[in-house]
């Protein structure tokens, strides 16, 4: 039992640079991620429904963990 496909996440350099100056200056991550839920519907046919969230993860200090 398996899932099959698994699509390959590229990133590019520019991201990862602005991600560590943006960990850097304020010790969190800001995102932002947008999804779109298909649903096969058997009259209508595909029917999209957008899904979007962006909020921060602050990340611990070493004192935090210590």
């Amino acid at each position: 039992m398996g899932f099959g496909f698994c699509p390959l996440l590229e990133v590019p350099h520019s991201v990862l640079v602005s991600l560590a100056k943006d960990i850097g200056a304020d010790r969190d991550i800001d995102y932002e991620l947008e999804l779109g839920l298909t649903i096969d519907l058997p009259v209508i046919g595909n029917f999209a429904i957008p899904l979007s969230t962006k909020g921060e993860i602050k990340l611990p200090s070493i004192s935090d963990i210590f």
